[in-house]
């Protein structure tokens, strides 16, 4: 297994109690879904959801993990817990928990995009496939350099925006792109950010970045 990113995922740990109500939930029929049977147990596993998500966000600076929108301050109804294999596949319920199989993702991407099909998976079969790169279509929130395949560049001035999301020629960079449909991401608002010029400070900040989108692209 290849680790793109820090804390490492060797760095999470469950301790004792919520390693127990761990085991509990995937005895279950729907692991994540899993309600203990009291109050503080239904807290410390709400606890271990939240200190998972928190993990992958850090992990990937709080953006999503598909498309790199900025996650800080978004809230659950922005933000997901992503199962990368989707746990609502009985081949991956067993993989509930496991660190390197989840990610923090936008709705967007995860509810409207990746949703709970594996279309991505080369071999869903082979369970010690599993943990290899070459297995997954897209770039892997845990075992892929995002940046070694996108690049997304984003500035906002006010209600203008302009984002430019740059692929490499990278397989897994042009299926990522349209599996998640990132050209829809993209604001053409060039012109509209140079109408900017009559604000000296908002003018030169639009201009600086129509330059550094212009020089990447070439």
């Amino acid at each position: 297994m290849n680790d793109c990113y820090t804390p490492k995922l060797v760095d999470f740990s469950f301790d004792a109690a919520e390693s127990e109500l761990i085991a509990l939930a995937l005895a279950s029929e729907k692991p994540w879904d899993y309600k203990p049977a009291s109050p503080e147990e239904i807290a410390r596993l709400d606890t271990v959801k939240e200190r998972i998500l928190t993990f992958h966000l850090q992990r990937h600076g709080w953006t999503c993990c598909y498309c790199r929108t900025n996650l800080v301050g978004a809230g659950p109804f922005m933000t997901d817990r992503e199962h990368i294999l989707p746990k609502g596949k009985a081949a991956y319920k067993a993989l509930s928990y496991q660190l390197w199989n989840l990610a923090a993702a936008c709705k967007r991407c995860n509810m409207q995009f990746k949703r709970s099909g594996d279309g991505f998976v080369v071999d869903g079969n082979d369970p010690a496939a599993y943990l290899a790169s070459q297995n997954y279509r897209f770039v892997h929130p845990n075992f892929d350099k995002w940046t070694d395949h996108l690049t997304r560049i984003t500035a906002q001035v006010n209600e203008t925006i302009i984002v430019k999301i740059f692929k490499s020629d990278t397989d897994k960079a042009k299926y990522t792109y349209d599996f998640f449909s990132l050209e829809e991401l993209e604001v053409d608002s060039f012109d509209a950010a140079q109408g900017l010029a009559g604000s000296a400070v908002k003018g030169k900040a639009a201009t600086e970045f129509l330059q550094i989108a212009a020089d990447f692209g070439q």
